[in-house]
């Protein structure tokens, strides 16, 4: 028995809100891990690459 397009649809959407949801969590399980593994890196803070205009003002 195949799955119809509409209902592939739903589970991928339903599939992703999960995921978005989970996000935070995910941070937090990831930093507690990190704090039993190598307790002197525990205080790393995730960052957020930025594009860097290389332009220069003049």
């Amino acid at each position: 028995m195949g799955a119809s397009l509409a209902e592939l649809v739903v589970l991928a959407a339903i599939v992703w809100l999960v995921a978005r949801l989970l996000e935070p969590l995910r941070r937090r399980f990831e930093r507690a891990i990190l704090s039993l593994i190598a307790p002197d890196r525990a205080g790393i803070i995730d960052a957020v690459i930025l594009s860097v205009n290389k332009k220069r003002k003049e």
